[in-house]
């Protein structure tokens, strides 16, 4: 059975949707608002594929699913006509920049090794020209650059997949609205520069940009379309969706796109080029500050492009530019905080990844670097940053300026020869120590469990307090082992530890949640309280997020247990193995009654081979 027909089945065994006044989730459940429990069928309901266990309490009907319950949510919500992202709680809350790099850095994730591939070739061919060893008027460049410049020029195509998956809406609908923005049409009106706009129904102006290599154009607008597709498919009657959804969806969004969120996304680019000439006219020291640090954050969201019209400009005008000495300290900045992450993670993958990554943004191509760890380890953003506007200030305050446009890597420094070359090495020292020794200090070390011991994982005490079997928990899904194999603390401080070393794959919004993946696949669940989703929130403070790497010296949240108790809840924290069918058996002491401290190993779990 596909998931769309299990949802179709719970449906029916809940007395079907007349009977449903809402629905939600939590880390492990389908949750129903009835409008009659007597209507439901507890047997046919057990009897379903995926449902592990059912339970009704506090006025709910309680469908165990697992910890991929929201592969089953989203269906559900679109058979009931319900916003997929409303699951009936308090979403957690997250500042605009996060929220923003945690998205980007989702979208990049599956396309980082195009990139890295495409910006070593890229990087390497540049740095032979750099050299004189090879010229990029031959054919042989011109083919080589081909292969490495595709994935950059054409990578708005890349994103829209990608983001599609992200918002959860149609893969090539998303890539249509790509193809709309670079097709000929419009990039052949951006080289000719005939026209500044098209005039749509002879009225609506349709701004001429070129799109290519662009990213925040194209996240916005697949974001745009989700929420169009949603919204025509929720108003059409069923038999005219399959045609009429997705061409009422591809019209309104191109539109949008042309004429509102890729313009838009334009003119901030070209509003920051115009702060940033406005600034070397104050004081060449704070611009180079100021740029400094929004060079990573706008190459990041594809605004770099407007800040090189400037670096000509300057060319032109004056002779030289102290514009592009800057970006040169970005990228090496950029490549000294990514370094710093190489000697942070484990698995031969990861480093593989991160030392190409390194090296592309030594020879001046820093997007794997930015989009494929920076945007995942945020410290180490911050880091290059730092690094990034200490630099730039630096060079700026000796004035070190260039004469000639040249790709900001590390085989440009013949370039800066003369005056003020001492002054840019410097500079480049400076770049890519400092941000190398903030990302090694501020970035923790991954988990070392894996590469020691391929097939066990040590399972610490993920709070200081009294052990519970998980027999004696007064929740029959946990009781029961539906869910799989662990134990129970009841926390004495509210202080939650991580029970094993790994990464976070899930923080539940309503924070009473947290899933965490050993780096040999076992994934781990941390339940804080029971039927506490229903707080919505309120009572728990979370500090990890994510992708983020956690030890079992990694404080996970703090629960307000008083406040929690005065609500009615259980306050014991539950720790559970989820996916058993990796477990072998579980080794270690066969008493674990009594207090334990945070952080004690209580078992072993031997795994199979």
């Amino acid at each position: 059975m596909t998931k769309e027909d299990i949802v179709k089945q719970i449906i029916k065994d809940v007395g079907g949707s007349d009977n449903i006044n809402n629905a939600w989730h939590c880390m492990t459940r389908l949750r129903f608002d009835l409008k009659d429990e007597k209507k439901v069928d507890y047997a046919a309901l057990e009897k379903t594929p995926k449902v592990v266990g059912t339970k009704y309490q506090s006025n709910q009907l309680q469908v165990v699913i697992g910890t991929d319950v929201a592969d089953y949510y989203a269906p559900l919500a679109k058979e009931l006509g319900l916003d997929e992202a409303n699951q009936g709680e308090t979403s957690e809350k997250k500042g605009a920049v996060s929220l923003f790099m945690d998205t980007v850095s989702g979208v990049f994730g599956p396309i980082v090794p195009a990139i890295a591939g495409a910006g070593m070739i890229k990087g390497l061919m540049a740095g032979l020209v750099a050299l004189n060893v090879i010229s990029n008027q031959t054919d042989t460049y011109l083919v080589i650059d081909m292969i490495a410049s595709g994935v950059f020029t054409f990578l708005p195509f890349f994103v829209a997949a990608s983001a599609a998956r992200i918002f959860k809406t149609n893969q090539y609908l998303a890539i249509a609205i790509a193809a709309t923005l670079q097709f000929p049409t419009m990039t052949n009106a951006v080289a000719e520069g005939s026209i500044s706009a098209f005039r749509l129904f002879g009225v609506l102006p349709v701004p001429v940009f070129n799109y290519a290599g662009t990213v925040i154009p194209i996240i916005f607008a697949v974001l745009a379309l989700s929420y169009i597709y949603r919204w025509v498919d929720k108003l059409l009657p069923q038999v005219l969706r399959t045609v009429f959804t997705p061409t009422i969806s591809l019209f309104v969004a191109g539109i949008l796109t042309l004429t509102v969120i890729g313009p838009i996304s334009i003119h901030l680019g070209n509003l920051l080029a115009a702060g940033v000439a406005g600034l070397f006219t104050i004081s060449p020291v704070l611009a180079g500050i100021v740029v400094g640090a929004i060079r990573p954050i706008a190459i990041f969201t594809g605004l770099h492009h407007a800040m090189t019209p400037i670096a000509l400009q300057n060319f032109a005008n004056q002779g030289y530019d102290m514009l592009m000495p800057m970006m040169f300290m970005a990228n090496m900045a950029i490549t000294g905080a990514t370094a710093a992450i190489y000697f942070k993670v484990k698995t031969k993958e990861e480093k593989s990844i991160i030392l190409s990554s390194a090296v592309s943004g030594l020879l001046g191509i820093t997007e794997p670097a930015l989009f494929g760890i920076l945007s995942k380890y945020k410290k180490a953003f911050i880091a290059a940053t730092v690094g990034s506007s200490v630099a730039s200030a630096f060079i700026s305050f000796f004035g070190v300026r260039i004469y000639g446009y040249i790709l900001s890597s590390i085989f440009s420094l013949p370039a800066y020869i003369g005056e003020y070359f001492i002054y840019a090495v410097l500079g480049i020292i400076l770049a890519i120590g400092l941000s190398f020794a903030m990302s090694w200090f501020l970035v923790p070390n991954q988990a070392a469990e894996g590469d020691r011991y391929t097939n066990e994982v040590d399972l610490h005490a993920v709070t200081h307090g009294e052990y519970v079997p998980l027999e004696d928990v007064p929740d029959e899904v946990f009781s029961t082992k539906m869910m799989g194999e662990g134990y129970a603390i009841e926390s004495q401080d509210g202080q939650i530890f991580a029970p094993v070393s790994g990464e976070v794959t899930t923080v539940f919004p309503s924070k009473h949640a947290v899933g965490i993946k050993t780096q040999n696949g076992v994934e781990v669940l941390v339940h804080m309280g029971i039927d506490t989703v229903s707080l919505g929130g309120q009572g728990f403070e979370v500090f990890v997020k994510a992708g983020e790497q956690v030890t079992p010296q990694t404080k996970l949240a703090q629960m307000d247990l008083p406040f929690i108790k005065q609500q009615g809840k259980e306050t014991m924290v539950i720790v559970l193995i989820t996916n058993m069918d990796r477990v072998q058996q579980f080794s270690g002491s066969t008493d674990l009654e009594g207090r334990h401290q945070a952080g004690a190993l209580l078992e072993k779990v031997v795994l199979n081979a």
